[in-house]
């Protein structure tokens, strides 16, 4: 076995113009030894070979994840885990700051409302974050976990009130976004004796049905199931809670 394998190299040598001398035992052992050597380094270039070609493959099954990775790397995905779910009008909202309330009593307008990013802007409204309330020294208001609004107001009456009651342009703002619903309404407030009357108008999310709005909420002031649903005003349809509408109010879609 040996002599064929000194044979072999022998005649690859051959094609390389070289020759191949047999002229003793010694020089034959040498010969194999570095013939040897050098089969085992062309072994091992054919194994880097071998190993240049799978980082092919490899490289091959790179290019083919280079189109999926378009629209979805793991950079798209955590940008759209960023994304907020809505936060637009009728979204859930809340309050930062020191002038979120006012005597315990949740204040609409506020510097840090968070949650409302994609309220869009309409002039003579204020944003708002309307809020619920469960105590003595104003109206109950039901808004489970904050709700989104577009709102105006005017008021008359006591200063303690309307001093912090009034934001937009009640007698400017005629339209809401479209898609969405205005409601107008007047509301008589008293706290500690001194009384006035507020009007509002607010910008509302329009819906089909219930499914349209927040319904399955818990509103957590309350400790009682919210009660978000599909109000129908003569033919025209907005998400809110009725337990914060008076009995007479109007409703325009837009």
């Amino acid at each position: 076995m040996r002599i064929s394998i000194a044979w072999l190299i022998c005649l690859a040598l051959a094609l390389g113009a070289l020759a191949c001398s047999s002229s003793d035992d010694g020089q034959d052992a040498s010969t194999e030894e570095d013939a040897a050597t050098e089969q085992d380094l062309d072994n091992g270039t054919d194994d880097d070979t071998k190993v240049d070609a799978g980082s092919d493959v490899d490289a091959g099954t790179e290019t083919d994840a280079g189109p999926d990775a378009g629209p979805e790397t793991d950079e798209d995905i955590s940008q759209d885990q960023d994304q907020p779910v809505e936060q637009s009008i009728g979204a859930p909202c809340h309050c930062e700051g020191d002038d979120c309330e006012q005597m315990g009593v949740p204040l609409p307008t506020a510097d840090t409302i968070v949650g409302c990013d994609n309220v869009p802007s309409v002039a003579s409204t204020a944003l708002v974050c309307l809020r619920s309330y469960n105590g003595s020294l104003a109206t109950h208001t039901f808004f489970a976990n904050g709700f989104c609004a577009l709102m105006s107001t005017r008021c008359e009456g006591a200063n303690l009130i309307c001093g912090s009651a009034v934001f937009g342009d009640y007698d400017a703002h005629v339209v809401c976004p479209a898609g969405t619903v205005m409601i107008s309404l007047s509301e008589e407030i008293e706290v500690f004796g001194q009384k006035a009357t507020i009007d509002n108008k607010s910008c509302h999310p329009g819906c089909a049905d219930d499914n349209d709005c927040r319904t399955g909420e818990t509103d957590p002031v309350f400790s009682a199931p919210a009660q978000y649903q599909c109000v129908d005003k003569n033919g025209v349809k907005f998400c809110h809670d009725p337990q914060n509408l008076t009995v007479e109010y109007t409703a325009v879609a837009f």
